[in-house]
């Protein structure tokens, strides 16, 4: 199984590089990393919400793996500035 990085940048708003992200099916995991600021991945209820922390000195949230290929749209929150909805191409 990969972890497929997501650089999560946050100034006066908040940016991800890639985007979207390619997982592939059953296999890939996401990994959004910002340079320390907190933020929160937000799913779809559907699936299983990753979980956020820190590492050292960046802030990290980390996906599973998705069951079934697609296009899933999600939010990147922190406190203060504007949601981004962002997408993830589920992928064979």
């Amino acid at each position: 199984m990969a972890d497929k990085k997501v650089t999560v940048t946050i100034g006066s708003s908040i940016s991800v590089n890639p985007d979207p992200v390619e997982l592939r099916v059953n296999n890939d995991k996401a990994k959004w990393v910002s340079d320390g600021t907190p933020f929160a991945i937000v799913l779809p209820s559907q699936y299983t919400q990753p979980t956020c922390g820190q590492q050292g000195t960046n802030y990290v949230c980390m996906s599973g793996t998705f069951g079934s290929t697609g296009t899933i749209k999600y939010t990147v929150t922190s406190p203060g500035k504007p949601d981004l909805d962002p997408d993830m191409d589920v992928v064979p």
